[in-house]
C-alpha cells in the first residue's frame, strides 16, 4: 500500500470511524457537525457523546502544485459529559469520575488519535505525518438543567492538527 493524496471529507470520516471504533461508540454517540459549540442533537442515554467538525486549516506555500497541495488541517473534537445536577461535588464528579469525568474522556480521545495514522477503504494511508493535538480548550458548563435531577451538559473540545494532500484529479 501506499501513501495516496484524498479529499477532505475522506480525512474528517476516517477521523470518525476510528473515534467510533476506539471508544466504542455507536453513530448517535460520535459524529460530524458543523459547529463544535452547536451539536445537532443531544443524544439519549449514555453518559457522554462526541462531536468532530472541521476547523481551520492552511495551505503550504511551497507544496501547492497538482498532485501535491498539502494543507495543514485542524478538526474539533467536542466532548460532551451530562450530570445530575442535584448530586453534590458534581464539579470533582465532572472532572474526575472514572470513564464518565472529562478528564477520563479526553484521555481516551488522545489515546485513540495521537500518534495514530488514517486508512482509506483500500488500506492506503494518507497523512503526511501522524495525528497530533493542536490544543484543549478548557471544560465549560454548556446548559444547565432547569429543574431539580436536569442534566446539565459540559463541553471541552480538543483540536486536532491533521496534514494531508488534496486529491484534485
Amino acid at each position: 500500500m501506499a501513501r495516496i493524496d484524498v479529499t477532505q471529507a475522506t480525512v474528517l470520516e476516517r477521523i470518525v470511524e476510528r473515534l467510533r471504533s476506539e471508544l466504542d461508540l455507536p453513530e448517535q454517540r460520535c459524529y460530524e457537525t458543523l459547529d463544535a459549540d452547536s451539536p445537532l442533537v443531544v443524544p439519549p442515554g449514555g453518559e457522554f457523546f462526541i462531536t468532530v467538525s472541521p476547523g481551520e486549516g492552511q495551505f503550504v506555500p511551497g507544496e501547492q502544485a497538482v498532485g501535491n497541495v498539502t494543507e495543514e488541517w485542524r478538526v474539533n473534537v467536542a466532548v460532551f459529559a451530562r450530570i445530575h445536577l442535584d448530586q453534590s461535588g458534581r464539579d470533582l464528579e465532572v472532572l474526575l469520575r472514572a470513564g464518565r469525568g472529562m478528564l477520563a474522556i479526553k484521555r481516551d480521545v488522545l489515546a485513540a488519535l495521537v500518534g495514530h495514522d488514517l486508512v482509506d477503504d483500500d488500506g492506503n494511508t494518507f497523512l503526511r505525518n501522524l495525528l497530533y493535538i493542536m490544543s484543549v480548550a478548557a471544560p465549560r458548563v454548556m446548559e444547565r438543567g432547569r429543574e431539580s435531577g436536569a442534566l446539565t451538559l459540559y463541553q471541552m473540545t480538543i483540536e486536532v492538527g491533521v496534514e494531508f494532500d488534496w486529491e484534485l484529479t
